[in-house]
């Protein structure tokens, strides 16, 4: 469920399918400059199919792919360079919502990052303060990159992006 949320969002006109316009764009909304070039390799690695699309499924392949890339243990010495991978994954990700680079994710930064990214939830104030909250261990309003690194590593994300 949470990864059609996810697709839909790459997917703008709504036809079950992420062109390569589409995609870019959406790279693009969240501040992750790509090129033409960059984006057409992506949609051929995740296109299985050869259709020049990438549809639900297709998606769904990718991130599983990835889970499953994520938990192959190596040998000595990796799984230093995983978690130093991984934090560096979630400092950039951070840095996406952390719009003017403070060191904090607002109610602002997060209305303005959902909102490019055409989730309607995005445009509601009282929303994100409210999703906002759900993450925020000291109160102080903010999400700051440790709770960010906790949500992420024991929600997934999903406080940040819904509202119960």
């Amino acid at each position: 469920m949470e990864l059609e949320k996810v697709f839909a969002t790459f997917d703008k006109n709504g036809d079950g399918f992420i062109t390569r316009q589409e995609l870019g764009d959406s790279l693009r909304s969240i501040g992750l400059f790509s090129s033409d070039k960059e984006v057409a390799s992506m949609i051929e690695k995740l296109d299985i199919n050869g259709d020049g699309l990438i549809d639900l499924e297709e998606f769904c392949e990718m991130y599983e792919s990835i889970g499953r890339s994520t938990t192959k243990h190596g040998g000595v010495g990796e799984e230093d360079v995983r978690e130093e991978d991984e934090e560096d994954e979630l400092r950039d990700a951070f840095d996406v919502f952390d719009g003017d680079k403070d060191g904090v994710i607002t109610v602002e930064e997060l209305v303005s990052v959902l909102s490019s990214l055409g989730l309607k939830k995005g445009i509601q104030f009282e929303d994100c303060k409210e999703m906002i909250k759900k993450v925020d261990m000291d109160g102080d309003g903010m999400v700051n990159f440790d709770e960010f690194k906790h949500m992420m590593k024991t929600g997934g994300g999903k406080q940040l992006i819904s509202v119960s």
